[in-house]
């Protein structure tokens, strides 16, 4: 695979529609009016050894260039491509590029002024001006295929051709996030191989040009703030806005809906493993829809859908308030991690440091099929990486709403903000102690909560326990507990040095919602979970009852009637729970007996 994937976080302010206004839409009418002429393939059938014929690619600014093509051979393959057909190159072009560089993937090749078909894989640490292209035949099938279509099978390259491949230019992403990045669209993407490279800044309005074979075209899964994209080239421009590229996949995800924009080539730099090109982007013209084999296809003027997302972080130490906002594309398995690894970058960026501190973090889902908007608020600590722990509830809220098997969500925009200091607000559960210890079902107990604030002197909560009617004579056993325990949805996932996790542990933790048979029903658990600010009184059956007819094993002494110490008079095991907010993360329990009389 050619194309390049690129990550870059900056200074960018709010992207709103304005990069889909009206003189970019102007700028692409013309180009595909005027340039998309008619064209005509070269049959394979003419195909031999010896052929010779050119290609058109960018290898420095928005300059079109020619390069020199010899047709080595066909190479059979089977369904869904017909052939491949290798391919040498030469000239200048070639020579200043280092040879076939990714990010060429999709350069037409022309053969007696017959479209041959796109540039589409080469041969890694070997010889670069050796390539194989997609022929234009399997590639105009793009065009019909505007609707579903069942995924298609993996090429079968010949032997020692680069694997397509997703190779990830990344600017403004520390380290840690990077990493996180990358590994979880390797994930996302496999089998494709994801590799890291530098970038410069993207989404430049000064980048404009129109689109037409040979030209750079970039592919965003991600624009705004942060950005990702691969790059690739123009085969073919139909007179309507329609266009294919690449020459391969890129996600493979047949039908999709991507953001397509114009770019520009800095520099085109010779590797020993491949070269490459250095490139930005510049305005959003069109959408890619259709991800396949033979290469991408896409229509100039139409936007695609996308989620905005806002990200708000204030560092109360410093002072420092910075608002975030990117757009995502709704592609599930993708949209996640982009959304997670633009938070981290966004508070890491705020923050300027990584380690411990307390957050208050509140979040917002709107979606187009919800009876109720989806908030949740809550308080974090981490004594080792704050930005991590403080993002615990947007990864479970995202893995509700897009991976959820009651409905499919329309999801339309996410909101997040977050406040941290580094004070370390965090409380410690000492004792509990009832005001009573004899209680008629029916009554109240208060409850005296003693906390002791971290390096603070111990302050008192109260909390009031109603035994409920039903409730049977016996001993009934209060546990008492910071909030929060047990109801992450998903753990953070674990991508720098400082955090740890076992070779057992890389999943996430999914979340088992016990009797949600709606969506409006995951949603109302997922927000009226317990929050880590809380204390939490609960009480519940620890034993189940003996059944009248139980034996003891023989030896043991008869105990007599059946027991109940816990119990309920239905004997259901729902808890009964009250919970009290404060102004710290709770932590540790006590635990007392109350009687039932």
């Amino acid at each position: 695979m050619i194309e390049k994937l690129m990550i870059r976080g900056g200074s960018m302010r709010k992207l709103r529609r304005g990069l889909f206004l009206g003189v970019v839409l102007l700028v692409s009418v013309l180009s595909w009016s005027t340039l998309g002429l008619a064209v005509e393939i070269f049959p394979l059938e003419g195909i031999r050894p010896g052929l010779r014929g050119i290609g058109k690619t960018v290898i420095a600014g928005n300059t079109i260039e020619d390069f020199d093509v010899e047709v080595l051979g066909l190479v059979p393959q089977s369904p869904p491509l017909s052939n491949l057909i290798l391919i040498k190159v030469s000239g200048g072009v070639i020579d200043k590029a280092g040879g076939i560089a990714q990010g060429m993937s999709g350069s037409p090749v022309y053969v007696q002024g017959k479209l041959l078909g796109a540039l589409g894989y080469t041969f890694a640490y070997t010889d670069h001006r050796l390539g194989l292209v997609t022929p234009a035949g399997d590639m105009f099938k793009l065009y019909d295929q505007l609707a579903p279509v069942e995924a298609l099978p993996e090429p079968e390259l010949p032997e020692d051709a680069a694997p397509v491949s997703s190779p990830l230019l990344i600017q403004g992403l520390n380290r840690r996030n990077t990493e996180y990045l990358t590994g979880a669209l390797t994930k996302t993407l496999s089998p494709y191989e994801v590799q890291v490279l530098p970038a410069l800044a993207a989404n430049t309005p000064t980048f404009q040009a129109p689109l037409q074979p040979g030209s750079m075209v970039g592919v965003q899964l991600l624009r705004g703030d942060f950005q990702v994209a691969s790059f690739g080239t123009v085969t073919h421009v139909q007179e309507d806005g329609r266009f294919i590229a690449f020459g391969h996949p890129f996600t493979h995800r047949g039908e999709v809906d991507f953001f397509a924009s114009t770019a520009y080539v800095h520099y085109t730099l010779a590797n020993l493993e491949m070269p490459y090109k250095i490139t930005s982007l510049g305005s959003t013209v069109g959408s890619v829809r259709q991800d396949r084999t033979a290469g991408l296809g896409g229509s100039l003027g139409l936007e695609p859908t996308y989620i905005p997302i806002t990200i708000v972080v204030h560092d109360q130490d410093s002072g420092h308030h910075q608002d975030y906002y990117v757009e995502v594309v709704k592609q599930g398995d993708i949209m996640i991690p982009l959304v997670i690894s633009s938070a981290y970058q966004s508070v890491d960026a705020t923050l300027d440091r990584v380690g411990e501190g307390t957050s208050f973090v509140r979040l917002e889902f709107t979606t187009g099929n919800l009876s109720q908007r989806m908030i949740r608020e809550n308080l974090f600590y981490s004594d080792t990486d704050i930005a991590v722990w403080s993002l615990t509830d947007l990864l479970a809220g995202l893995e509700l709403l897009m991976n959820n098997s009651v409905q499919e969500v329309d999801l339309q925009q996410i909101k997040v903000d977050v406040e941290v200091a580094q004070t370390r607000k965090t409380a410690t559960i000492e004792k509990a102690t009832p005001n009573k210890f004899n209680v008629r079902p029916g009554e109240y107990v208060d409850v005296e909560v003693s906390i002791r604030p971290y390096r603070s002197p111990a302050e008192t909560r109260i909390l009031r326990l109603q035994i409920p009617q039903e409730t049977t004579p016996g001993l009934l056993t209060v546990t008492v507990r910071g909030g929060g325990a047990g109801y992450y949805v998903v753990k953070p996932p674990v991508h720098t040095s400082i955090l740890t996790q076992s070779e057992d542990d890389d999943e996430p933790i999914r979340a088992v919602v016990s009797g949600a048979e709606t969506l409006d029903a995951l949603v109302t658990e997922y927000m009226d979970r317990e929050r880590n600010n809380e204390i939490v009184a609960e009480f519940y059956p620890f034993l189940e009852n003996y059944e009248e007819d139980s034996h003891l094993d023989d030896g043991d002494e008869d105990l007599g009637e059946p027991i109940n110490l816990y119990g309920w008079a239905d004997g259901s095991p729902e808890v009964n729970r009250v919970r009290l907010s404060t102004q710290f993360v709770m932590d540790g329990m006590a635990t007392f007996d109350l009687n039932i009389y």
